[in-house]
């Protein structure tokens, strides 16, 4: 069976489905959303997650995906689709196999069709709607040269590149309507994928701002006594799920071996083993291991922002840096190279720094932020006020415009 025609061209063809009711019995318009983990942790997936629970009183939504965090009311339905673990990039490809599969039994147990199917970029090919977070094809073509890792990791990491490239083209021409979270990456696409021109909408990624803002009872002290850091110290935050070369933590702790005031330390938090025992070695190697904590993946990565001076992300490529509007949200400075997103959020000088992704522009950056140590509360304050523009309550009125729409083009091509 082809998984590159139309949904509906192929499930009219289903002669078990074509005897049933077309229309859902339920009063709400059911919606039909793919994404491989919706996850408070995952950069695309909490984007999914903040969208269909804040959408769910008015719609019907079932979330296919490996992992879901719901949010316990039953909402929201969830049909799992189960990913062997350690699959790496082979992941998309055993989701975007199984996903038509899982849809077509739900459709049978439901007796009637999605008013729209949603996906996350190439994971379901036939969408109506087509959530973008990457430009696959972009990325391989313009910054892959940048990318530092080696050997099998490099190659793995290539191939899912290359794989999502060719599925997000596919599942582009199928949609009706591209969302994408910054102008930034849009214009990747639009200069990528020339008939997007009049598909695309940009919805800013969202941030809980109640649930980032550091508490005034907050204290550090136990956080960083666990680590066996100075209570008193400097302390930087990097945060990446992983692919730190990308995400310029090599940058990051050169910079730090240049400055030789012992106070300044580093938490790193996320990644995986592989990267971290790499990473480790190479902050050996600069003589900064003292003054770096790795702490693994954390579910919870807030109060390692609250414990934190400033928020330090000098990557090569985004698409809207929302770790970085996380840190703004908990009232931290960040100091971050000029990013899609991340050009739209952040105010040189005011609430944070836009540096060129080098070792001397980040050192010249961080000695200037440790001589302003007074103004960086103030810092703090005008970053939290900056991320109040991209609360979760903005998000959801967007996406409603959206839905609504879709929903009325699908009625009239009917």
């Amino acid at each position: 069976m082809s998984y590159e025609i139309n949904f509906y061209e192929r499930i009219a063809s289903l002669s078990t489905i074509s005897k049933q009711p077309r229309r859902n019995l339920n009063k709400k318009p059911w919606i039909a959303v793919f994404d491989l983990n919706v996850i408070k942790n995952s950069p695309a997936g909490s984007c999914v997650l903040a969208e269909v629970l804040g959408l769910a009183e008015k719609f019907d939504i079932t979330v296919f995906s490996n992992k879901f965090d719901n949010d316990g009311t039953g909402n929201v339905s969830w049909v799992r689709i189960p990913i062997p673990t350690k699959l790496g990039f082979l992941s998309y490809i055993y989701f975007t196999f199984l996903a038509p599969r899982a849809l077509r039994k739900h459709i049978e147990q439901r007796g009637c069709l999605p008013a729209i199917i949603q996906a996350t970029q190439g994971q379901y090919i036939g969408s109506d709607i087509c959530y973008a977070h990457f430009c696959h094809r972009f990325y391989l073509n313009n910054q892959w040269k940048l990318q530092n890792a080696r050997g099998l990791r490099r190659l793995a990491r290539w191939m899912a590149h290359y794989y999502n490239s060719i599925t997000e083209l596919k599942s582009f021409r199928k949609a009706r309507v591209i969302i994408t979270p910054s102008q930034g990456l849009l214009r990747e696409l639009v200069a990528t994928y020339p008939f997007l021109k009049n598909k695309i909408h940009v919805i800013s990624n969202p941030v809980d701002i109640q649930s980032f803002t550091r508490p005034k009872t907050f204290d550090r002290g136990p956080l960083l006594e666990k680590f066996g850091l100075p209570e008193n110290g400097f302390i930087l935050c990097f945060s990446a799920l992983g692919d730190f070369s990308r995400k310029g933590l090599d940058i990051l702790l050169e910079s730090l071996a240049r400055i030789n005031d012992q106070s300044v330390c580093l938490l790193v938090v996320g990644g995986n083993a592989g990267e971290i025992s790499e990473f480790s070695a190479l902050a050996r190697h600069f003589g900064v291991a003292h003054r770096v904590v790795f702490t693994g993946f954390q579910k919870d990565i807030r109060s390692y922002f609250w414990a934190s001076n400033l928020f330090v992300l000098p990557s090569s490529y985004e698409t809207f840096a929302l770790v970085a509007i996380q840190a703004m949200a908990a009232s931290l400075p960040v100091i971050v190279t000029r990013l899609h997103g991340v050009e739209e959020y952040v105010e040189h000088s005011k609430n944070g720094w836009l540096i060129e992704r080098n070792t001397k522009s980040l050192v010249e950056c961080l000695q200037m932020a440790m001589a302003k140590k007074l103004q960086l509360q103030k810092m703090g304050e005008f970053a939290l006020k900056s991320a109040k523009l991209y609360d979760t309550s903005y998000f959801i009125e967007r996406w409603h415009s959206v839905i609504d729409t879709t929903i009325k083009l699908n009625s009239y091509n009917k």
